[in-house]
């Protein structure tokens, strides 16, 4: 009996080879909603899992490697890892299921480890990963990687930007609301202690392991920024001192409006005209923003001023055509602050359309020993949290009904 079991596993061995891709069961466009979002859930899961927090993309063989480090593209894993955070924030709100929420934990606890591998309290990576060498990955985008002193044998990336800043902060603020327990509360509130007072130590800017600001780090009333980044550090301070409860928050808060006008500031963020100018992806970062300053301001005169630019935004998502990964988010996103209903059915129909991605083919350049470079093609995935999060905010407000 053990020979033919174990005749079996090798049979089963050659004919399914151990790839890094380990689910490639892909929903159909035409399924439900909530049967693509499940099946999109278990390839991100499978496949996009990297210690507790989740790759923006994944290589797979023969450019990738069959098994460990993930090989990848770092720079965004603090965006997919976040979002899913909320997602299981949302989702554990609705089914009160123990396993959403230890979910939830394990990916906080991954959160943790992008600041723990970093050796310095209150800097986050961008990503990292377990290696006993650099790999050709780090050069895709990003290219600010460092040897951790703190956690031996990793890799971090460095150079953190404002969409992370944002990213982390709307994250820890809905785990804190929905999730945490109260041994996860105070993790919560260590962390955005650490993180945000760093930032105001460091005159408002986010820093780098070497002490200078980042590339996309700039919060600082000394120096001219965009609007979006007034909007961004607000909301960060909001966020910060609902969960610390600590008066060094609010008075930073208060201080970078009343002496420096970041609520005016914070108006312009939409960039409506030229048209070329517009930029989806900074629509994120504001939506995110709002959601979290407009729940929790309660002074109206400030509300007012979250509501125009709310309202600039609306002259652009209105018209939104469900292209872009997030536009689910903005027509969400705007009914639940406004209260206003503008469910259409052309918006149910594109909520209903929602995808995740298309697996693909690419070419990619792997540098050799000898200094040379080879062209390899392979499969590479996505991330689906955009989508698998927007879901469950949607189901959260009862503006997504489960039967979809």
């Amino acid at each position: 009996m053990r020979s033919i079991n174990f005749l079996l596993l090798i049979i089963i061995f050659i004919s399914n080879p151990v790839f890094a891709q380990k689910n490639h069961l892909f929903p159909k466009r035409s399924d439900p909603l909530h049967v693509k979002v499940e099946m999109f859930t278990n390839l991100m899961l499978a496949n996009n899992w990297n210690e507790a927090t989740f790759m923006h993309s994944v290589i797979f063989p023969p450019a990738g490697l069959k098994d460990s480090p993930v090989i990848g593209r770092y720079a965004d894993s603090m965006d997919e890892t976040t979002n899913m955070l909320v997602a299981y924030s949302y989702k554990y709100a609705i089914t009160k299921n123990p396993k959403d929420r230890d979910m939830a934990n394990q990916l906080f606890d991954g959160i943790l480890k992008t600041e723990a591998v970093t050796g310095v309290p209150g800097l986050f990576a961008r990503g990292f990963y377990k290696t006993e060498e650099p790999l050709w990955h780090e050069d895709l985008w990003y290219n600010e990687w460092h040897w951790s002193t703190s956690l031996p044998g990793y890799r971090w990336l460095g150079d953190l930007s404002a969409d992370k800043f944002t990213s982390l902060c709307y994250a820890a603020g809905i785990y804190w609301e929905l999730c945490a327990d109260e041994e996860y509360k105070q993790k919560v509130a260590g962390l955005m202690d650490r993180f945000m007072g760093r930032v105001i130590d460091d005159n408002f800017k986010l820093t780098d392991l070497d002490g200078k600001m980042t590339l996309w780090g700039n919060y600082c009333p000394d120096l001219p920024h965009q609007p979006l980044n007034s909007l961004e550090i607000l909301m960060g301070l909001k966020v910060t001192h609902r969960i610390t409860g600590k008066e060094r928050y609010n008075a930073a808060y208060h201080m970078l409006i009343d002496r420096y006008h970041y609520d005016d500031h914070q108006i312009n963020s939409k960039i409506l005209f030229p048209e070329e100018w517009r930029n989806p992806w900074d629509d994120c970062h504001a939506a995110k923003s709002l959601y979290m300053l407009m729940r929790y301001e309660d002074d109206r005169s400030l509300m007012i001023k979250y509501r125009m630019n709310l309202n600039r935004h609306w002259f652009d998502w209105k018209d939104r055509d469900f292209s872009f990964e997030n536009d689910a988010l903005f027509i969400l996103t705007y009914q639940i602050l406004t209260g206003e209903n503008v469910m259409t059915p052309k918006r149910i129909e594109g909520i209903k359309a929602m995808w995740g991605y298309d697996r693909q083919m690419m070419e990619f350049k792997i540098p050799q020993k000898d200094g040379s470079f080879k062209i390899v093609k392979s499969e590479e995935d996505r991330s689906a949290a955009s989508m698998i999060r927007n879901y469950w905010f949607g189901r959260h407000y009862g503006l997504i009904e489960p039967t979809w």
